[in-house]
C-alpha cells in the first residue's frame, strides 16, 4: 500500500498518525513546505528505524551527500522507471 502526501509538513503528520504501519518512505530533495533533508531529520525523532530511500533529479552533489550521510538506507536518481523504484524498495523492506 501507498500513502500520499502532498507536502513534507504532510508526511511528517502521516508518519506519527501511522508510524506503525509504515516500513519505507521515499523522499525527495525537493519537496514542498520542507526539504527531503529538513523531513530525513524529522522522521528520525519520530520513527528512527523507519527504511528511507532518497531520490534527487540532483546529481550526488554536496546536497545529496550530506543528505545521504545523515543515514538514509539507499539513493535513487531521477529519471528512474517504476521497476527500478519497485526493486529499491523491495531492497530496503526486505
Amino acid at each position: 500500500d501507498v500513502i500520499l502526501a502532498g507536502s513534507g509538513r504532510e508526511g511528517i503528520s502521516i508518519l506519527s498518525a501511522r508510524k506503525d504501519e509504515i516500513k519505507c518512505v521515499v523522499l525527495d530533495m525537493a519537496m514542498p513546505v520542507m526539504s527531503g533533508k529538513e523531513v530525513y531529520i524529522e522522521r528520525k525523532k519520530i520513527s528512527p528505524d523507519v527504511k528511507v530511500l532518497l531520490a534527487s533529479g540532483f546529481r550526488q552533489d554536496g546536497r545529496v551527500q550530506e543528505t545521504l550521510a545523515l543515514g538514509v538506507n539507499c539513493f535513487i536518481q531521477k529519471p528512474y522507471s517504476i521497476t527500478d523504484l519497485s526493486n529499491k524498495i523491495k531492497e530496503l523492506v526486505n
